[in-house]
């Protein structure tokens, strides 16, 4: 009884690891896109963000780490690939928080 209870902490903090890994990848393109960097750089950081994370993502499915939260993972990888494809546009942060020519 007492195993069990011990190993339960472990799984969330791994899971939560696990996560926030895959928010920072998937953070590098739309963080691309808000500096301006070329369309075909953040395309392509896109894609290898997509992949690594959906690999991360495998790689919980398969360890039992996220069972429905997987879908909100993919939801945020599809996300992120259509932003940096183009497809969607992404809010600038600059305009929510205003322009520097207000100054």
């Amino acid at each position: 009884m007492s195993e069990k209870s011990k190993s339960k902490p472990g799984a969330v903090g791994r899971s939560f690891k696990l996560f926030a890994t895959i928010f920072v990848v998937l953070l590098v393109p739309l963080g691309m896109d808000q500096a301006g960097v070329t369309r075909e750089t953040v395309q392509m950081a896109g894609r290898i963000a997509g992949g690594i994370t959906l690999l991360l993502l495998l790689y919980g499915i398969f360890s039992k780490l996220f069972r429905v939260f997987a879908f909100v993972v993919l939801a945020l990888i599809a996300m992120v690939v259509l932003v940096s494809e183009g497809k969607i546009q992404a809010p600038r942060l600059s305009a929510l928080f205003g322009s520097s020519d207000a100054r």
